[in-house]
């Protein structure tokens, strides 16, 4: 079974979408229990790395997606840029699964999604959610976020990073002007590739780096997930409108960097990339064909029906796998 191209591809790049600012400018199954600890493995016994998915290019089959690592009580997930939109919906759909949620944000003061979120009355999410600010354009504030939360004795080892975050800045075309049935908008400038790779790219780089050493260890066939949101759009394969040069290539170069994570990490965590769909948030101004429910909905069963037998794979929120 083969899934259909989708019209849009442009999803949820995404947590948050803005104009550069000055400074930036300047700067340019069931309640199964984990026995996880911060022990370093060193080696699997009996467990090889799973051959990565390759699809051939033009056609997007549809994955079989058991629950062969559920998300429940047991889990312990830190999910990257969590202000709104899709993200905010990873830590209530987490949760909703009894997983303890350790959601980051970049503001200065905590989101009030976030603060609503762990003072509704409605669930009990209070000694669930954990919250952490963290910059992503900012090395230091990586690195002390994962200092803090290794400090925490009230949180388990991780089982699950989710990097959600990731931006589109406005600055998409070749040369201004319209192309290949594309309307005209504004050139891309070297000020913009470098700024959508350093969030898009490079943190979540950054991030495994600092946050890996608190996965626990692989018990079993259960292995620690670590799962990046990237896009349709960084597929060279699927690329046959043009444009939108800083994006695409940020998420490609993420798709090279989520696989060489998968081969360094084999005997630690298993990784995965998901494409959430074009999803209907205040990003896209209502625009989309799904809404945030739908796709982390369907992302997390991409994320659940990954194990120590799965290989690397770049796969959509309708379990259809994507060509690179």
């Amino acid at each position: 079974m083969l899934c259909p191209s989708s019209s849009n591809a442009f999803a949820g790049a995404s947590s948050f979408s803005r104009a550069l600012d000055p400074a930036s400018r300047a700067t340019v199954t069931g309640s199964t229990q984990r026995q996880y600890s911060m022990t370093k493995l060193s080696a699997v016994a009996d467990v090889g790395l799973p051959k990565a998915i390759s699809v051939t290019p033009g056609e997007s089959p549809v994955e079989e997606q058991n629950a062969l690592n559920p998300i429940n009580e047991s889990c312990t997930i830190l999910v990257v840029g969590t202000s709104r939109g899709i993200g905010i919906e990873f830590a209530k759909q987490c949760l909703d699964k009894g997983a303890t949620v350790i959601a980051t944000y970049r503001s200065k003061d905590l989101p009030t999604s976030l603060s609503d979120l762990k003072s509704s009355e409605d669930n009990n999410y209070a000694d669930k959610l954990h919250t952490i600010q963290m910059d992503l354009e900012d090395e230091d504030s990586i690195s002390e976020a994962a200092r803090n939360l290794k400090g925490r004795e009230d949180i388990q080892p991780l089982t699950h990073i989710i990097h959600n975050a990731g931006i589109y800045l406005s600055g998409a075309s070749f040369d201004g002007t319209a192309r290949a049935s594309r309307p005209a908008t504004s050139k891309v400038t070297k000020e913009v590739m470098m700024k959508m790779f350093e969030v898009n790219t490079i943190a979540p780089l950054l991030i495994a780096q600092s946050f890996v050493p608190l996965l626990g260890k692989p018990s079993g066939n259960l292995f620690p997930i670590i799962a990046f949101v990237s896009s349709k759009v960084g597929s060279v394969d699927d690329n046959g409108s043009g444009g939108a040069y800083a994006y695409r290539s940020s998420k490609s170069a993420l798709n090279q960097v989520a696989k060489s994570l998968s081969v360094d990490l084999a005997d630690e965590a298993r990784v995965v990339l998901l494409h959430p769909g074009w999803v209907r948030t205040d990003m896209t101004n209502g625009n989309g064909l799904i809404d945030t429910e739908e796709s982390v909905s369907g992302m997390l069963k991409a994320v659940e029906a990954t194990d120590a037998s799965t290989g690397f794979r770049f796969v959509d929120y309708k379990a259809c796998q994507i060509p690179w």
